[in-house]
């Protein structure tokens, strides 16, 4: 053998690690990057089961006043309208859709810490809630959860859980979901609003 085909040799081996390698970085790469893209999902998930909460929470607030007797047979009436009116924003958001996928997509790509039992939590929460206010209107029945946290205290614990989601990205963000904005004030005053 010459020295040529010992360089030529050399040279193929180089290239055949080299392009292991590349190709070990890339499947880590699209790993990582369908891992963010799944955890995006949530986050979207989280964000718009949070703004139509306060519908529900309403919804078996009436509920309990109606069954303890608290509200009369006219506001019954308004009862059903209200269940009426959930139903039709169950549907239009996908409600049971978005809980199975967030119960997937947190079982599949949430490591075991608290993060996943708090997306557990909040899933089943809303199950609750959404069980005790059209499945059952009309009747108490025996949930996980029978008590609900009012509107302002799941829009921190959601908050608390999407900023969880960020940091779980590594994107090196932290906190970014808050209820203020702080250039508010400042766009007003630029725009003469008040």
């Amino acid at each position: 053998m010459e020295i040529k085909d010992y360089i030529t040799g050399i040279i193929s081996i180089i290239a055949i690690v080299i392009s292991v390698i590349a190709y070990l970085q890339n499947s880590r790469i699209e790993k990582r990057q369908l891992r963010i893209v799944k955890l995006e999902e949530m986050l979207e998930i989280t964000h718009i089961l949070m703004g139509n909460y306060q519908y529900f929470e309403d919804t078996n607030f009436f509920k309990n006043d109606i069954l303890k007797g608290i509200k009369d047979n006219p506001e019954k009436e308004n009862y059903n309208r209200q269940i009426n009116a959930l139903n039709q924003i169950s549907e239009s958001i996908e409600l049971q859709k978005k809980l199975t996928r967030l119960y997937v997509l947190s079982n599949s790509y949430l490591p075991k810490n608290e993060l996943k039992d708090k997306v557990g939590i909040f899933i089943s929460v809303y199950t609750s809630l959404a069980e005790n206010t059209m499945s059952n209107p009309y009747k108490i029945i025996e949930l996980p959860f029978n008590d609900f946290p009012k509107r302002w205290d799941f829009l921190n614990f959601t908050h608390e859980i999407q900023n969880e989601l960020i940091e779980e990205m590594d994107l090196g963000y932290k906190n970014s979901i808050e209820n203020k904005n702080t250039f508010e004030k400042e766009f007003k005053k630029r725009y003469k609003l008040k």
